[in-house]
């Protein structure tokens, strides 16, 4: 790492090549592999190049940024390199503010499932973010924003839920909470009820119950309206995954391939991961691994 940096600070000309060399090993990283024992040394160099770049960015660097540190996110190793990525990722926000919409965007995009140390980073880096992000330019991000929140609190991990119960105590998170409350109210209120009701950890009930309060407080009428809400409606659809965007997607992906069989008739429709026909394993070394072990034990 230090021959490397050394290289980079004396080598004036041959910057441009380093980067575009190490930018190829992250692709490899993000794209076709899940483990580089360089990630996080690679980003430690490249904490120190961002510091120093000029403001305003140049496109070289937003393209960086959206095709390299956003996309980093998803990796299943990520938690190994998070620190510095996130490093990464605030530095390039002190240049750019507006940055830190696309991250959003990115953060909620890539959010894990089925893998509580890495939800608890995202949502760290979630917390740190929303203190940069624009309040102008948050409106579009509400709903997403809030319907993760929830479906964290609402889910079966406690420390995932205690970590995103830390929002709200948060002064900027709750002025969105209050300022959206005719959006955010109707998804929050039935969930933080019930849970507050029936919660079987008795120190998080408890944050719950004083979180109740609280939105009680901001709007008591608000708060009685989403009451209201039947049961089987919206508390189903947060805390449990949105099958109907799901489905459109799956959708969209039919009318493409049958777009592409018409026009060429060597076509072959790839077979698509995480469908329910499918196995996981099939498309993921690491639950390969697992997959082929218990087969093995079974056999």
């Amino acid at each position: 790492k230090n021959i490397l940096h050394k290289l980079y600070a004396k080598l004036v000309p041959r910057r441009k090549m380093i980067r575009k060399a190490i930018n190829e090993t992250f692709y490899q990283l993000i794209h076709e592999g899940h483990k580089f024992n360089g990630a996080s040394e690679l980003l430690d160099i490249l904490a120190s190049i961002i510091s120093g770049f000029a403001v305003p960015l140049r496109e070289e660097h937003v393209i960086f940024f959206n095709n390299i540190i956003i996309p980093l996110h998803k990796v299943q190793t990520c938690s190994e390199f998070f620190e510095q990525l996130l490093r990464c990722s605030m530095l390039f926000l002190t240049k750019d503010k507006s940055l830190a919409i696309t991250l959003l965007n990115g953060l909620l995009k890539y959010w894990p499932f089925a893998n509580c140390v890495k939800e608890t980073l995202f949502l760290t880096e979630l917390q740190e973010v929303l203190e940069i992000v624009d309040e102008d330019k948050i409106s579009d991000l509400i709903v997403p924003l809030f319907r993760r929140i929830v479906r964290c609190i609402g889910g079966t991990h406690l420390q995932v839920a205690d970590r995103a119960m830390c929002f709200f105590e948060n002064d900027y998170f709750l002025s969105k909470l209050k300022a959206y409350k005719e959006v955010t109210f109707p998804m929050l209120v039935p969930v933080i009820v019930e849970l507050s009701e029936n919660h079987w950890h008795k120190i998080l009930q408890e944050s719950l119950v004083a979180l109740k309060t609280i939105l009680s407080e901001i709007d008591h009428l608000a708060f009685e309206e989403a009451q209201k809400i039947p049961k089987g409606d919206d508390r189903r659809f947060i805390v449990k995954p949105n099958h109907d965007r799901r489905s459109k997607l799956d959708q969209k992906w039919d009318k493409l391939n049958t777009s592409l069989k018409s026009s060429n008739s060597g076509y072959k429709a790839p077979d698509i991961p995480f469908r329910s026909s499918q196995l996981v394993a099939n498309y993921n070394t690491l639950y390969k691994k697992i997959y082929d072990k218990e087969k093995f034990i079974n056999e």
